[in-house]
Order: C-alpha cells, then sequence, then structure tokens
C-alpha cells in the first residue's frame, strides 16, 4: 500500500513537472499573462501547439464576419476613395473586434486590416488598411454596393504579416513592404494573379492547403496557438477568449500552411526549452504604446527575434500577435 502511495505521489509530481515546463510568463508592457502549451500537432513540416491564458474575458465583442452576417456592420470606400483608409460603420450595440491582417474583399481593390481595433457601438469610422491587390483599381460593379467590402475568407499570409509588423515598429510605410511580399510569394509559388491579389494565391492552394488544415484542430479552451513551419518558430496568436479564436483558427492555420507549401523542408523537431525562451524573452522587448483610434490602446515591440502589436482596453489584453521577422537570402527584412 505505501508503495503505491508512493507511486501515484510520484506520477503526480511528474505530471506537475511537466505542466510547470509548459507555462510561459510573458510581461506585456504591464500586463502580465501566464499561458499554458497544450499538446503539439503535427502534420508534414508544419507543427501547431494550441495555448491558453490564465485569463477569461467576459466583454462582449462582435466580430466582423457575425457583424456582417447581422447586417450591423459595414465598411465601404470613402467618398473619395483612397488606398489606404476606408469606413468602417458599426450598427451594433456592442464594440466591433477588427483583427490585424484580416482580409476584406471587394470594392476598389482588396484589402487587409493594418491594426487590431475595439469600434465603438454606433459608431462610424475611418480605419487603416493596406491593398493586397495591387492591379485593380476599379469596382466590380455599378451602384453603392459596388463600393463595400465583405469578409475574407484569408487573412494576410505570414511573411505578409511578418513584414509589416517590423515595418509598422519601425515607423516605415509598409504599403510597398506588402505588395513586395505578394509579389515574391507569387514567385515562390510559381504562380501569376492577374490583378496580384492575395486572394487569388490563396485560391490557387486551396486543396493542398485543405490537407494541412484537417489535421490540426480546436481544444477546449483554446484562445491562441504557436505556429513552427519547417522547424522553426514562426509566430503566436493570442486573443481575448476561445469565442474569437474559434472564428480564426481557420484563417491563422492557412496564413502559415500557405508559407509552408511553398517552402516545404525537412523537419527537425524543435527544443521545448528554446520554443519557452523566445517566449519568454517576449517581456524583454522594447514597447511602444499610443491611443487607438478605437477603443484601448495599441501596442508595438520588437526584440532581437522579431516583432509584435497588440490592442489593451481597460486593463485587459484584447489581441497579440508576434513574429519571427522574415528573412530573404539570409537578409532580415
Amino acid at each position: 500500500m505505501e508503495k503505491a502511495n508512493k507511486n501515484i505521489e510520484n506520477s503526480e509530481a511528474i505530471e506537475d513537472l511537466n505542466k510547470i515546463e509548459n507555462i510561459a510568463f510573458i510581461d506585456i508592457n504591464g500586463t502580465k499573462i501566464s499561458i499554458e502549451l497544450l499538446e503539439s500537432q503535427k502534420y508534414e513540416n508544419v507543427e501547431a501547439i494550441p495555448i491558453k491564458s490564465d485569463f477569461f474575458g467576459k466583454k462582449d465583442f462582435l466580430t466582423l464576419k457575425k457583424g456582417y452576417e447581422m447586417n450591423l456592420v459595414e465598411i465601404k470606400e470613402l467618398e473619395h476613395s483612397t488606398v489606404n483608409t476606408v469606413s468602417c460603420k458599426n450598427d451594433s450595440v456592442t464594440p466591433l473586434i477588427l483583427i490585424d491582417g484580416d482580409e476584406i474583399t471587394g470594392a476598389m481593390q482588396n484589402r487587409i486590416i493594418n491594426n487590431t481595433l475595439l469600434i465603438p457601438a454606433k459608431s462610424t469610422i475611418n480605419i487603416p488598411v493596406s491593398c493586397t491587390e495591387h492591379g485593380r483599381w476599379h469596382t466590380k460593379g455599378e451602384g453603392a454596393e459596388s463600393r463595400t467590402f465583405k469578409p475574407s475568407l484569408y487573412s494576410a499570409n505570414h511573411s505578409t504579416r511578418s513584414r509589416k509588423s517590423r515595418a509598422s515598429y519601425e515607423e516605415r510605410d509598409y504599403q510597398g513592404e506588402v505588395w513586395d511580399s505578394i509579389s515574391e510569394f507569387e514567385s515562390r509559388s510559381n504562380f501569376k494573379s492577374m490583378t496580384s491579389a492575395l486572394n487569388d494565391s490563396y485560391e490557387n492552394l486551396k486543396d493542398k492547403q485543405n490537407d494541412y488544415l484537417s489535421k490540426f484542430h480546436i481544444e477546449d479552451g483554446q484562445n491562441g496557438v504557436i505556429f513552427i513551419v519547417n522547424g522553426e518558430v514562426k509566430g503566436l496568436e493570442l486573443f481575448y477568449n476561445h469565442s474569437i479564436y474559434k472564428e480564426y483558427h481557420e484563417k491563422l492555420c492557412r496564413s502559415y500552411i500557405i508559407e509552408a507549401i511553398v517552402e516545404k523542408k525537412s523537419v527537425d523537431n524543435i527544443d521545448r526549452l528554446k520554443l519557452m525562451k523566445v517566449l519568454e524573452n517576449i517581456s524583454q522587448s522594447e514597447f511602444k504604446s499610443k491611443k487607438s483610434i478605437g477603443l484601448g490602446d495599441n501596442l508595438k515591440f520588437s526584440n532581437d527575434f522579431g516583432s509584435g502589436s497588440g490592442l489593451v482596453w481597460e486593463d485587459e489584453l484584447i489581441h497579440m500577435t508576434f513574429f519571427k521577422d522574415f528573412v530573404i537570402n539570409e537578409v532580415i527584412i
């Protein structure tokens, strides 16, 4: 009996140790969080590690997809169209959350959201965007409706988001970076869109993406994910709660999978201690904070590994991203 009790104690001690080894503590400019790394999911050259944070967001937000389906959100061109600004109307009684890198399609040309934003209830705000369709500047129909956008099935691919993040932190204009990234991805994937539309590149590789996508599922309580491609940490995505994460799970997976398909290499398992060090070093980043054009404050941060951004409102982390700096021919971008 005594031996059995010791075995139980040893088993519990090992379980506690494993849990500790899978907890990372991060300080985001004074907002302290801990994240638990769940069991990794692997397929081909991609590894996704679901994560759960120690905060459980209870505020109610409307997502773009739901807002569009409920006819409570409208995003459209300005009266005098301009590439990097569009108008967003939120008719809901709750704030609308727009996620950094999320694509909207239609109107004069497809765009992506530049920063994670909270659009106040019952308000209309001009928001910053970047073009992801360099070769079109006209509507595809007539009338007011042709100047409105629809939510896309996709977000910007990882390399585009990484390059945009670095340029944003360094306060450089990054529309050119976005266009260059999309053009370079077309070269890497041996595909040419008629209008240099990122959306077309996704559609071109959709079947291959689906093969990968089916292998990555959502865990109970998951509100974030770490992606590893070809044995390298590529990015971390963390959301306010499980409900919002669920809506973006597929888009996030596709944004890393599409890169993995065209840059497939032999895979070495990543050292877990190395991964934990990458996460905990986020706390040592240089942070910049400024008032968002919507609710809350936008954060930008950078360290020797990469760069990221986030949104904090009423002392709660609403969304955060962190990307390894994208490298071409050993030159960091």
